[in-house]
């Protein structure tokens, strides 16, 4: 199996490149130019790398990235600086799903694809609401910080323009506050948020993600339980 990793080069990106390798999977890196990756991902026989800017890259490009891998993972997001705040691209996130989608429509068979996502989406088309409170934060951010809005669009953009496709198995990973592990510790995946992102964040550790991403990849009857969903992860307290 080969799978294409977008933002690989980021903190949970890098996890998710690394247990791939752990496992005798071939990557596909489109990284940028000045991207660092750890010294034992970039000597690893399993691994191609391309340099190039997501943002640049046409559908016609990403059909060719995608022509020879079964599976993409996104862990695309952007920089907490304020350029990368609120410089460009402000759609980066959500330009690169409607690409890659629209590329894996084109392939011959059933590709997965997995979003790294976030809580702060809320997945009101199987249910899921938002309190009163949590619905003024969440107006007030998606107008004053585009990643935020970037990050709706993206989950809009798989549950409203592709819902259940023919041609991809798509799935958004949805963690709470993110933080850094050595370890896999042991957490759970439910099919709504358990807390508020806003008022009682849980947590979750990017190692956690890249495992449970892997997972889907590896493992069909777990990716059958969650595709065309937005399963939230937790670490367990």
């Amino acid at each position: 199996m080969k799978t294409l990793v977008l933002g690989a080069s980021g903190a949970t990106g890098r996890l998710v490149v690394q247990q791939l390798i752990n496992k005798g999977q071939f990557a596909k890196l489109l990284v940028r130019s000045t991207a660092i990756l750890p010294q034992e991902i970039r000597e690893s026989a399993n691994l191609e790398i391309i340099t190039g800017n997501v943002d640049d890259y046409s559908i016609e490009q990403f059909k060719e990235l995608v022509k020879d891998c079964d599976s993409v993972v996104s862990c695309l997001g952007h920089n907490i600086t304020f350029k990368g705040i609120f410089g460009k691209p402000r759609k980066l996130v959500s330009d690169a799903v409607s690409k890659v989608v629209e590329a894996l429509s084109h392939s011959t068979g059933r590709k997965k694809f997995i979003l790294m996502s976030t809580t702060a989406y809320t997945d009101k088309m199987h249910g899921e609401k938002e309190t009163f409170a949590e619905s003024l934060v969440f107006a007030l951010l998606k107008r004053l910080l585009p990643p935020h809005a970037d990050n709706v669009k993206a989950g809009d953009y798989l549950f409203k323009g592709m819902k259940e496709s023919n041609h991809c198995e798509w799935i958004a990973v949805r963690p709470d506050s993110l933080i850094d592990e050595a370890a896999v510790r042991a957490y759970e995946v439910v099919p709504m948020k358990k807390k508020s992102p806003i008022f009682n964040p849980g947590k979750t550790s990017r190692i956690q993600v890249a495992h449970f991403m892997v997972k889907l990849l590896t493992h069909d009857e777990l990716l059958q339980v969650w595709k065309y969903k937005a399963p939230v992860i937790y670490k367990k307290e």
